[in-house]
């Protein structure tokens, strides 16, 4: 049951722990982490059905996993063996860097981690040697990648280094139980695995979804799951369309996933009409909202994402921006609005929702 009773720790020797399923492991995981409620020095339990994460504060819990199905159970967690934060590590082997201004975060995708280290800061043997410490410390892992910043050219590549273990490109991502395959010659990004879910869950049964610049194809993928709709998924880059393709091999789907290479430019001049279209080409997605307004029925959805500087107010530059675009031609209305996640230091990425009418 999704409830915390109150009641004390019967046994002094156990951890309270939040049981969740297999295939929600890994994103409760980051929530927890982010959320600051898992015990990271003991080590989560794995039975046949769920996995049991220790927890700090189970009061937060509800609220935080309102979405999933998770029960409490007291665990006697086995603590991990205590190690020298890599930091640490890192300031003794070269003192000279100053490690308070570099972001040793990385994400994980499927077996893979992905740094993001400043060439101009570090160089290439400390840049291997952070990557070996990070494979060291993470059994699940198999490589360590650094990524540039910058998307590079139209099949939004990003430039990567392998720093250590495996010379892997390739992993299998999961989701809310979305299992992706993702090639990193092509374009997935693992913090839009909210807003992946949040667009699934606002489609209804029958919709015709069109989702352009659809990269390995996570959105695609996360709407045919949840329901039975039609979404045409067009990306220019042949990697990215052949990882979807593995992709709906490998999920049950409810619905019809079309996966098409080709440039996005040649669909908008169709004229078939969709009753959702897709956005995620976050530089410069804006510019595309007028033609992706002619593609959609009436009452139809837009939903996009672009970056804006954070000089100013977000949502005041983007409601700007769309209306600079869209003008008094199409008439439009705001359905959800959010300041996502920070991309550099001067810009953050605002996700967004229009109504066609």
């Amino acid at each position: 049951m999704n409830v915390w009773s109150g009641e004390p720790i019967p046994n002094e020797q156990s951890t309270l722990g939040v049981g969740v399923p297999l295939k929600d492991a890994e994103m409760v995981r980051h929530r927890l982490i982010k959320s600051k409620l898992l015990l990271q020095q003991k080590k989560p339990i794995k039975t046949k059905e769920l996995v049991f994460f220790p927890i700090t504060d189970p009061k937060q819990i509800p609220s935080l996993l309102s979405d999933i199905t998770f029960e409490f159970q007291q665990k006697l967690f086995s603590s991990r063996l205590e190690q020298e934060p890599i930091k640490l590590c890192l300031q003794k082997e070269f003192p000279h860097i100053k490690w308070e201004d570099i972001s040793l975060k990385y994400d994980q995708i499927g077996e893979i981690a992905v740094l993001k280290l400043n060439s101009s800061i570090t160089s290439q043997s400390i840049r291997q040697r952070v990557g070996e410490l990070i494979l060291s410390r993470s059994p699940r892992l198999k490589a360590v990648i650094n990524k540039s910043d910058i998307v590079v050219g139209v099949k939004r590549v990003y430039p990567i280094e392998h720093l250590a273990g495996k010379r892997i490109w390739q992993s299998w991502h999961q989701e809310y139980g979305v299992f992706i395959f993702i090639d990193l010659r092509a374009y997935f990004n693992p913090r839009l695995a909210e807003e992946h879910h949040r667009v699934a869950m606002s489609v209804n049964p029958g919709e015709r979804i069109l989702d352009l610049f659809t990269g390995v194809g996570s959105f695609a993928l996360h709407c045919a799951k949840k329901t039975s709709c039609d979404v045409v998924a067009i990306d220019i880059n042949s990697y990215a369309i052949n990882a979807l393709k593995r992709s709906i091999k490998k999920n049950k789907l409810k619905g019809n996933i079309n996966p098409i290479i080709g440039d996005s430019l040649n669909i908008l001049r169709l004229q078939s009409h969709f009753d959702r279209v897709i956005i995620n080409l976050p530089q410069v997605s804006v510019n595309y909202l007028p033609y992706g307004a002619k593609l959609l029925k009436k009452g139809g959805i837009i939903t996009f994402y672009q970056f804006i500087s954070k000089s100013e107010t977000p949502e005041t530059q983007i409601r700007h921006k769309v209306s600079k675009e869209l003008g008094d031609v199409i008439s439009y209305k705001e359905q959800y609005i959010k300041v996502g996640r920070e991309v550099s230091p001067s810009r953050i990425q605002v996700n967004i929702d229009l109504q066609i009418n």
